[in-house]
């Protein structure tokens, strides 16, 4: 019994251990402008702003609900880290299980659970307070309940709770759901349960919901085709390292112990993946990449497992070239989060890094506070959170009341909130 509960054992003390390393890492650093937009309307939504009516908000009342959860019980940064890195220690669990399950190899699930906590784009958004991050762990989770036919009407719940975090999760919710034991009964689950939730959220917030989730966001037009080709080239040398083992478990499937569970997670990765062709839209940005970053490491841990075993040395051979390729992506976000190279990919003009470091932040913040009392701020709403200042208008999303004109109410309320500071 010693033995068997040993790499679990092994797994809770390395997540949590390693979550606590990343916290320190990590302190109030500047990552993601949507995490200081989704805070920053959290605490308005906590202080009665009635969101979507007085307040834009550009996703499903998801994220807002759980950020003012957060803010609830401790009204600062610390709690938003706190609660989003639990979100974070869910996904690495169920990565874990996925992979036991798989191969019924408890030292590799172990270290699968561990390393989900670093892959690359999962590291850079770390415990931040985005869709991606919510609802990472319920697709992971809908794959794991939807391999096992009893369990398929909780598969579709969770999938309706990931939509509810962002509407475009609707496709890997589906095709999970697809790919479930029982199609129907957790394609009714999906269908039923993202209905309920509409209804609810639309006799909470009004027909405002819609027009803020749906309308305004088919109005902030597009990226440069340039552009774009840029983020999926990142995209594909991020996930690079994942992708031959991956394949490899697709291709020797039959070694899978839950074949259905294989095509699940399979399911859950592809429409990850697929998320990728989203980021055209003006607004999104590579943090869609965490949603499949997971399901695609339990595959790449099973195959990694199963080429060892069909000793196709020269496909594991490639597989850990990349892995190390992984590993140099992920020192260079630990080592210098300003200006990670390798993990940036070839020949980019700028690497996704980090913003703002600590000090930063720590200096932005000061200024901020230092502004007149009552005074709005116009810098990051993230330094707007920090220093516990309101952006004008109380609208912490000025990407979309600037560019949809369905949000033109809101445009109006934030330019006519003078004086501001800086």
């Amino acid at each position: 019994m010693q033995r068997r509960a040993a790499p679990w054992l092994v797994f809770a003390l390395g997540a949590v251990g390693l979550l606590v390393v990343l916290a320190v890492w990590q302190r109030n650093g500047y990552w993601e402008y949507s995490d200081g937009v989704y805070a920053a309307s959290a605490r308005e939504l906590l202080n009665g702003r009635d969101l979507y009516g007085q307040m834009a908000g550009a996703q499903p009342p998801l994220v807002y609900l759980v950020g003012a959860l957060l803010l609830a019980m401790h009204d600062g940064l610390a709690s938003i880290r706190a609660g989003m890195a639990l979100f974070d220690l869910a996904t690495a669990a169920l990565t874990a299980l996925v992979v036991w399950r798989l191969t019924q190899r408890r030292w590799l699930a172990s270290g699968a659970g561990v390393v989900a906590l670093l892959l690359p784009w999962s590291l850079h958004e770390h415990a931040q307070l985005t869709p991606e991050t919510l609802a990472a762990p319920l697709i992971l989770g809908s794959a794991l309940l939807a391999a096992r036919a009893p369990r398929a009407v909780l598969a579709g719940a969770l999938g309706a709770l990931a939509i509810a975090c962002k509407l475009a999760f609707a496709l890997p919710a589906l095709l999970v759901a697809l790919a479930a034991a029982r199609r129907g009964l957790a394609l009714a689950s999906l269908v039923l349960g993202s209905a309920l939730l509409a209804g609810l959220g639309t006799a909470i917030f009004g027909t405002d919901l819609w027009r803020e989730t749906v309308v305004a966001q088919l109005q902030v037009g597009r990226h440069p085709l340039h552009y774009v080709g840029g983020l999926w080239a990142q995209a594909a040398w991020n996930l690079a390292p994942l992708l031959v083992p991956a394949v490899a478990a697709v291709v020797l499937r039959e070694r899978a112990r839950e074949p259905r569970l294989l095509l699940t997670t399979a399911a859950a990765a592809l429409g990850g993946v697929l998320l990728i062709a989203t980021v055209y839209k003006n607004g999104s940005y590579l943090n869609v990449v965490q949603l499949c970053e997971a399901p695609l490491l339990a595959l790449a841990a099973a195959g990694a497992a199963w080429l060892v075993d069909a000793r196709a040395l020269a496909v594991l051979g490639a597989s850990v070239c990349l892995a190390l390729l992984g590993v140099a992506q992920v020192a260079s976000l630990l080592v210098t989060p300003g200006d990670p190279r390798p993990f940036a990919r070839p020949s980019a003009a700028a690497a996704p890094g980090r913003a703002l470091s600590p000090g930063g932040v720590d200096r932005a913040a000061d200024a901020a506070r230092a502004c007149p009392p009552g005074v709005a701020y116009s810098g990051p709403p993230y330094v707007a959170f920090v220093a516990g200042r309101r952006m004008p208008g109380h609208q912490p999303d000025q990407f979309i009341i600037a560019n949809a004109r369905e949000d033109a109410r809101f445009a109006r309320l934030a330019a006519a909130d003078q004086p501001r500071c800086p």
